[in-house]
């Protein structure tokens, strides 16, 4: 096997649980046949680190996949599938649809997979996992039989790693046109073909919760709703209205399917529009909220963005700080993995002051636990949320 020499010194966080070998770290590359191959990873003293796909035209070279020496073959993506379902079934118990497969936080770094009832959505993120289609598609025939299996490479983080963005294929089974799901007694029709992402976001499942726990006899305003995941949980937890805005004309089509599966029809309205825009107008009306939900897509994708997606991050909370009424309640989130926790906490205090309103923080919020975070990867932790009430 072709071997990745590591620089002197360079093997410490490796060593401490850390998965990810940046280029500046790398030695050389010894007995290296096609981009894409599995490396053995060698450290100080000639010591054996673990096997790591490698990519040599990318930030990070290289990704661990393994820390002893076995083939990465059929049986270790067995082993390793396995090892993931019965993590979430002693999580979640009977719970039949969730994340069954988060990349580095289940130690199978570009590699996720979501479970929808009997039906699996997969994305191969980077080369390495590119490299290992067969084996891993055939393994995940073997260790969760599924009815039917969807391979969505359209994600832009293909091309990051050098790979063509591909239409959605089906590899196995069938994917009927729409699945339906059911979250704490609420139920989603997911299109898992043409949906964001893989079609559903199972890392908010956690913070739907808080929201629906919240949500009693408030008027409810869920900016960025895709399909309904929030505005739904609120209707249910016994909002007296909800507002539900998104620029996406077949997200809320979907989520007025989901109204009317779940029966909240008198509760829920959608409104299409770009949500920077709707709040200015709903301010200018003088609109008031009792709850307010923001949960934007990432506004800072990379590190050079960081300015310009703080910019955004604090306009709109500033607009939705305005718009709370007396004692209102604000659930804000930030997906963007560039942006720390400290970073978004002063983000919005300069909101507030923008705003001209006080807050007290209430809750912490971060992804659910089909979406694992390892100690020594601080990375794997994305998603950040507070819940802040005005005082």
């Amino acid at each position: 096997m072709s071997e990745l020499i590591l620089k002197p010194k360079e093997d410490v966080r490796i060593r401490a649980g850390h998965l990810w070998i940046f280029s500046n770290e790398v030695a050389r590359v010894d007995g290296l046949k096609e981009n894409g191959d599995i490396v053995d990873v060698i450290g100080s003293r000639n010591r054996f680190l673990g096997h790591a796909g490698y990519n040599r035209h990318t930030l990070i070279a290289a990704r661990l996949l393994s820390r002893r020496r076995e083939e990465i073959d059929v049986h270790f993506f067995v082993r390793r599938f396995r090892q993931a379902k019965i993590w979430r079934e002693k999580a979640f118990g009977r719970m039949r649809s969730f994340r069954i497969v988060y990349s580095e936080g289940d130690l199978l770094p570009g590699l996720i997979v979501d479970k929808y009832e009997d039906y699996l959505v997969v994305q191969l993120l980077t080369l390495g996992m590119e490299r290992l289609r067969a084996p891993l598609l055939t393994a995940l025939d073997s260790a969760l039989n599924p009815a039917g299996v969807l391979l969505r490479g359209d994600s832009r983080f293909r091309e990051l790693e050098g790979l063509p963005r591909e239409t959605p294929t089906v590899v196995h089974g069938v994917i009927p046109e729409n699945v339906i799901i059911e979250e704490a007694g609420a139920r989603f029709a997911v299109d898992l073909l043409r949906g964001q992402k893989t079609g559903f976001y199972f890392d908010q499942r956690d913070t739907r919760a808080v929201a629906r726990s919240l949500a009693g006899g408030r008027r409810v305003l869920d900016c960025f709703c895709y399909t309904g995941g929030f505005a739904i949980n609120c209707a249910l937890g016994g909002a007296s209205q909800v507002l539900a805005i998104d620029n996406s004309v077949s997200a809320l089509d979907m989520l007025k399917e989901n109204v009317r599966l779940n029966g909240v029809a008198p509760i829920v309205t959608a409104q299409h529009g770009e949500c920077f825009e709707v709040l200015r107008e709903l301010d200018s009306r003088h609109e008031r909220f009792d709850l307010i939900i923001l949960d934007p897509p990432a506004f800072i994708k990379t590190k050079s963005q960081l300015r310009a997606g703080l910019s955004g991050y604090r306009e709109i909370n500033r607009m939705a700080m305005r718009l709370l009424s007396p004692e209102g309640v604000l659930l804000t989130c930030s997906c963007s993995q560039n942006l720390s926790l400290e970073q978004f906490k002063k983000m919005l205090l300069q909101a507030a002051r923008g705003a001209k309103r006080y807050f007290r923080i209430s809750h912490f919020l971060t992804q659910a636990a089909d979406h694992p975070i390892l100690q020594a990867m601080p990375e794997t932790q994305y998603l950040k949320g507070l819940i802040l009430q005005a005082l």
